[in-house]
């Protein structure tokens, strides 16, 4: 199963955790900064909603990109 296909089945299954865990994996397979971020964004979002334990590692990491304050 592609990686898309992962992230499309966990949204259906609201594994938002998952979520969290795929979006990450997701950033480091792109080339765009833009694009990373942007995964990157998504994971964090999902990972607050459920009170992940990446949370402050990838607020962290927003930050140090300029993207979150």
């Amino acid at each position: 199963m592609s990686l898309n296909e992962k992230i499309l089945e966990a949204h259906q299954n609201k594994n938002l955790s998952l979520l969290v865990e795929l979006y990450q994996e997701a950033a480091k397979n792109v080339s765009k900064a833009e694009e990373e971020n942007f995964f990157l964004v998504q994971a964090y979002t999902f990972a607050l909603e459920v009170s992940h334990s990446q949370v402050l590692f990838l607020r962290r990491e927003l930050v140090s990109r300029g993207v979150e304050e």
